[in-house]
């Protein structure tokens, strides 16, 4: 039961936090609209943008991870048999 909510509580926390990334990529987007140098522009949109972005996808992917159960203990059997 304990352990359920430890899962939960990640869950909770890494959603927040994939909120949070969402929100300044937002910001970031809207400020990039402001730039004038292309330079300056491609620079944090290639280099900084981009790799939140990222981010944000591998965050998302280990949500859907926890939440699918992927990083759960295997079951354990009586004849200990292995688990796939």
């Amino acid at each position: 039961m304990t352990k359920i909510i430890i899962i939960m509580d990640i869950t909770k926390q890494l959603t927040r936090l994939s909120t949070q990334l969402s929100d300044l990529i937002e910001d970031m987007e809207y400020n990039l609209e402001y730039i004038d140098n292309a330079e300056l522009y491609n620079e944090i949109n290639n280099n900084i943008k981009s790799r939140l972005e990222n981010a944000l996808t591998h965050l998302e992917i280990a949500i859907d991870d926890i939440n699918d159960g992927m990083y759960e203990n295997p079951p354990m059997d009586e004849e200990d048999s292995e688990w796939d």
